[in-house]
């Protein structure tokens, strides 16, 4: 009962059930007759009623209260003209206009307001009702999450944790070096690239496109969890810590860093030739004992060794800004602090087997870094931020779970019928991405978790940034191309009269042309030099001089051999491997051609 005139002859009345703002005028008479009939009864407490502690309330349901209490407050004292509907009907129109606010928004708080005793404390939100405010709903098999599809089209897919991970590597791939592509855009591509069939065949390691896959996510579905995992928006970069903060962390940035190796669970494809399967990339990461941060990475296509994890500690020394250029990812300035080397760099005792094959001392001698074996502990909370996009496994069993390691060395050999072999079924992520998308994957998943609260409620940047201006540090900054250079692995290249070569790949540089080295080459024989190379990225590689120990010469790639250019070794290889097949089965030129036409013309 809302409301009993002065004569005590009738009252309006409400249905606290009722989803309408709809009040009843009936006579007193008739109340009291069903109270004495037994139809109704006297409640002595009103069960609706909202009666809360005060000082429990979070101060955004105070806000929302005083809100809706500002709108209403006035109409609710309007009675019995609010109840009436004509007359509710101009006041909502008259309070819309003046509080900018919807018709139903009006009602609804109405509504609430009859329902629940008539306080302001109706007007409190129904938070606790929404039934996991925030979390993903679990699916049962079979059925489909969501309202069901209008006018019979088909019942659509949930979106697991699988597929969100396809969503989040689809935007990390284009949004970054694309920044003008469409959501939509994005959408299209990731459905053609992603969502079709894949197989790998076994003898030559080539992709065979099938048609698309019968159930698909739709763009809504697509929208939503970009909104949900933040996917288009920059780097949120979290405050300075204040300097009196109680941090319960022994130690220093850089005074111990950690380099770690896993190789990522997808099958990635060649930039030269993108329906060429090139196998799943090592990953190397150096962490920050003190703050955790990740200090740099480094991503290979050859098995694991402790040459690579010295890549991933010269890209610690390395400026993350330029490097990220390099990659197609503009960082805000600041959000990827460390280009150091640290004192200590603990290592995995899988990686330290082989370093006393490689290690010539250059850590220790040049660079005062000690290396030590790390004790055992629990896998690093950046493989946490990684695995959302790609399942990451250990890499001393890599091998023995990389299924076309098995076939690298079929594949030298001519393959006949990839149609009639065996094929290799593709998983979501397989097939699609290069080195180069790869690592800008890794990239943008780094920088994810290094300003990403962690258990303590602080983040690793914070930590890092925090430590470097309270506790001093134990980095130490060297110039970038200096410790590339020395970390990088030495070969043994041919002076030619084409170039230098390197795994048959040519090359050219200031101090060859001065030298006049090719003319030599031509004249009076080829001769061999040391170079530094990283088998990552064949751009560049860098002559040593052996008149100045710590001097490099930088070579970039010859015209014979752009194709080559922006390639890895193990890329590189692949393609090579493909021109020798095709030099195999080359048919004979021109009349040579026409008379095996003709021969077999007779023959048939």
């Amino acid at each position: 009962m809302l409301w009993i005139d002065a004569a005590q002859t009738a009252a309006y009345v409400y249905d606290v059930q009722a989803h309408s703002a709809e009040a009843e005028l009936v006579r007193m008479a008739v109340l009291q007759a069903d109270l004495a009939s037994g139809r109704a009864r006297l409640l002595p407490d009103d069960p609706y009623m909202v009666v809360v502690n005060q000082e429990l309330l979070p101060e955004k349901h105070l806000q929302l209260r005083a809100r809706a209490w500002e709108i209403v407050r006035e109409l609710t004292a309007m009675e019995p003209a609010i109840y009436e509907p004509r007359r509710r009907g101009q006041l909502v129109s008259e309070y819309t206009l003046r509080h900018g606010v919807s018709h139903p928004t009006i009602y609804r708080y109405l509504r609430r307001y009859w329902q629940r005793g008539q306080t302001p404390n109706a007007l409190l939100p129904d938070y606790a009702n929404s039934g996991g405010r925030g979390k993903t709903r679990a699916a049962s098999e079979g059925v489909k999450r969501g309202r069901p599809r209008k006018e019979g089209a088909a019942p659509g897919v949930n979106v697991d944790e699988p597929m969100r991970a396809v969503f989040r590597v689809a935007v990390a791939r284009h949004a970054a070096t694309h920044p003008m592509l469409s959501r939509r855009a994005i959408f299209d591509q990731m459905l053609r690239d992603f969502f079709c069939q894949r197989s790998i065949a076994c003898a030559s390691l080539r992709v065979q496109r099938g048609e698309p896959l019968a159930a698909l996510p739709t763009f809504g579905q697509f929208s939503y969890w970009l909104e949900q995992d933040h996917l288009l928006e920059s780097q949120r970069m979290a405050p300075a810590l204040p300097a009196d903060s109680a941090i319960a962390r022994a130690g220093r940035p850089g005074a111990a860093f950690r380099v770690e190796a896993m190789q990522a669970d997808v099958q990635l494809v060649s930039r030269a030739d993108r329906s060429q399967v090139t196998g799943k990339p090592y990953l190397y990461v150096v962490t920050d004992i003190f703050s955790g941060a990740v200090a740099g990475i480094y991503v290979s296509m050859e098995q694991p060794s402790w040459r690579h994890a010295q890549m991933a500690l010269a890209n610690s020394a390395a400026d993350k800004r330029r490097y990220c250029l390099r990659h197609g990812l503009d960082i805000p300035s600041g959000a990827w602090q460390s280009r150091h080397l640290p004192e200590l760099l603990f290592a995995d005792a899988a990686l330290l087997d082989n370093a006393d094959d490689c290690d010539d001392g250059t850590l220790l001698n040049n660079f005062n870094v000690r290396c030590l074996v790390a004790p055992a502990a629990a896998p690093s909370p950046w493989s946490a931020e990684l695995g959302k996009r790609f399942a990451l496994l250990p890499h001393d069993a890599a091998a023995a779970t990389d299924p076309t390691a098995a076939a690298t060395a079929a594949s030298a050999q001519p393959a006949a019928g990839d149609e009639a072999g065996a094929l290799l079924p593709c998983g979501r992520l397989d097939a699609v991405l290069d080195l180069e998308q790869f690592t800008r994957v890794v990239i943008g998943s780094v920088l994810a978790y290094n300003h990403a609260r962690q258990a303590d409620g602080y983040t690793p940047q914070q930590l890092w940034d925090w430590g470097v201006a309270q506790r001093g540090t134990a980095l130490r900054q060297y110039a970038e191309e200096l410790v590339h250079c020395s970390l990088l692995p030495v070969h043994d290249a041919v002076v030619t009269a084409e170039g230098i070569c390197l795994h048959g790949t040519y090359y050219s540089c200031a101090r060859a042309q001065e030298g006049r080295w090719f003319e030599r080459a031509a004249q009076r024989g080829q001769w061999h030099v040391k170079v530094a190379c990283d088998s990552a990225s064949l751009d560049t590689i860098y002559l040593l001089d052996p008149q100045a120990p710590m001097h490099f010469h930088a070579c970039h790639i010859a015209e014979r051999s752009v194709a080559h250019r922006r390639l890895s070794s193990a890329e590189v290889a692949r393609l090579r491997a493909g021109d020798f097949l095709a030099r195999q089965h080359v048919a004979p030129p021109g009349q040579y051609a026409s008379f095996e036409r003709m021969v077999a013309a007779l023959a048939g």
